[in-house]
């Protein structure tokens, strides 16, 4: 079978190769899925250049994330079947023709749900639907976010409709404010504009009382000050490359907490029912159409480097596939 494997860190249009390795065979408790969809997300790329949390032996398998059909069942496994469509939570190695994978990480996936959208869910939305969990966000409560035109920014927003909180999103491309704002944004502010948090003090003038950031740096700092006493502010991404700037004193006078959300950690610590009932209730959410995450552009697995050149542009309106 064919594979896009790395033998080692780097740029992944320079180190990644399609390669033909053996089909592997399921051992007792074991699936194989054949993979149908999976996007290139920025955890992807990250893992390949050597500077994500989760580092593979090499060489590897690239890609964490995808939606497959079952092919073949190891000994003892048992409520599955040939031919059910099956969504791994925690693999490695997606980017292949075929995974290998415990039977216990699989979830089915609902007949109505489109492949594009399955194959998305254990990573961006699920990332966003747990966030919006652990803050606790009400109905008419604020949320502001950074990289808000981001997958996991757009999930939010259609989140605050679904649960009633209010989200104000950040962003650095002018063009993306109307995008936003047609998805259903509260507000949206471009942060190239110098009076930025004055803006968003007379959007939300008594403070956020929650915070997402997935840039980090000096906006990081920035969005600590624009939270009410007692908020907190998740931190699931490091897109600047820069450290979090962090105002001590902010901090201290608005008994603020920041902290970061990984979600290879939490699927370490929960269990096994908490990730059940968090898989059941975003698909449901999905399939009924409340939660969609667009898709601009799928490329076959041949088609591999056009796709992730693809993955890496500025501007894009929506996830890339390798199908």
């Amino acid at each position: 079978m064919k594979a896009l494997r790395f033998h080692e860190p780097g740029d992944p249009l320079a180190v990644l190769r399609l390669e033909e390795v053996p089909l592997p065979e399921p051992g007792p408790g074991e699936v194989r899925l054949r993979m149908v969809a999976r996007p290139i997300n920025p955890s992807d790329l990250l893992q390949v250049q050597g500077v994500y949390g989760r580092k593979p032996t090499l060489p590897a398998t690239a890609g964490l994330e995808g939606l497959g059909v079952i092919e073949a069942l190891g000994d003892g496994v048992t409520g599955w079947a040939i031919g059910q469509r099956a969504l791994p939570m925690g693999a490695q190695g997606t980017w292949a023709e075929a995974l290998l994978t415990p039977a216990s990480n699989l979830y089915p996936v609902p007949d109505n749900l489109a492949e594009d959208q399955a194959a998305q869910a254990v990573v961006n939305p699920l990332t966003a639907w747990l966030m919006a969990d652990q803050l606790g966000l009400g109905p008419g409560q604020w949320l502001i976010q950074s990289a808000a035109a981001s997958a996991v920014g757009k999930v939010l927003i259609q989140l605050g409709h679904l649960r009633g909180f209010k989200t104000l999103g950040l962003v650095r491309r002018p063009e993306a404010v109307q995008e936003l704002l047609d998805l259903g944004a509260d507000a949206v502010l471009c942060t190239d504009d110098p009076n930025w948090m004055k803006q968003v003090a007379e959007c939300v003038p008594g403070g956020a009382h929650a915070a997402v950031d997935a840039v980090g740096g000096s906006l990081g700092g920035e969005m600590v000050k624009l939270l009410r006493p007692g908020a907190t502010m998740l931190v699931y991404g490091a897109l600047s490359m820069e450290p979090l700037q962090l105002p001590g004193g902010q901090l201290i006078f608005r008994t603020a907490t920041v902290r970061g959300f990984w979600l290879t950690d939490w699927k370490k610590r929960a269990t096994p029912s908490e990730r059940e009932k968090a898989m059941v209730d975003l698909l449901a959410a999905m399939t009924s159409g409340h939660l969609v995450v667009p898709v601009e552009a799928s490329y076959p697995l041949d088609h591999w480097r056009d796709a992730v050149a693809h993955a890496q542009r500025t501007g894009r309106s929506g996830k890339v596939l390798i199908r």
